[in-house]
């Protein structure tokens, strides 16, 4: 099945990463996939601890969308483009069983990626043993009307509105 985590809310990637941990203590293989992100986080390095759990991500942070050049834009999209071909190979070997696709819908609404990966990935969404978590802000009609687990996460209110930055352990 696949499962969509979205909205403004905090919590998105820390509910996946659950999620992940959840999946790989019950012995599944689990590939926690990040997009559009490149610092480390406490998931990520925690993810990354863990049997059962392969973290794919760019190597290289890159600023936010609106301050990437052209050619940032190319490289980010072929970084991109990497991870999912590794997804689908890792797949079609049932090297993986459950996969998270961390920020998935703003790489889809930026164009950052090749959308026929993504449909190869998300194929294999629909299969009896597989399960696949999206999370991010505003996904397209597509990715509401493919999943079948929907959580939006709204957010009330949040430090970051009164200048406090993001802090170690709780944000990052």
């Amino acid at each position: 099945m696949i499962q969509l985590y979205y909205g403004d809310g905090k919590g998105k990637t820390t509910a996946s990463a659950g999620a992940a941990l959840r999946a790989a203590g019950r012995g599944r293989p689990v590939i926690f996939a990040q997009f559009l992100k490149g610092q480390e986080s406490g998931e990520i390095t925690m993810l990354r601890e863990t049997a059962r759990i392969r973290v794919l991500r760019s190597e290289k942070a890159f600023p936010f969308f609106a301050d990437l050049t052209d050619a940032q834009k190319e490289e980010l999209t072929a970084v991109h483009n990497g991870i999912l071909a590794q997804i689908r190979q890792a797949l079609q070997e049932k090297q993986a069983d459950f996969i998270v696709l961390d920020e998935i819908t703003h790489a889809c609404r930026f164009g950052l990626l090749d959308e026929s990966l993504l449909d190869a990935v998300l194929g294999y969404g629909k299969g009896a043993d597989t399960e696949i978590v999206l999370t991010g802000r505003m996904p397209s009609a597509k990715l509401l009307e493919i999943s079948d687990y929907i959580s939006e996460i709204r957010a009330v209110r949040h430090p970051w509105e009164k200048g406090v930055p993001a802090r170690a352990g709780v944000e990052l």
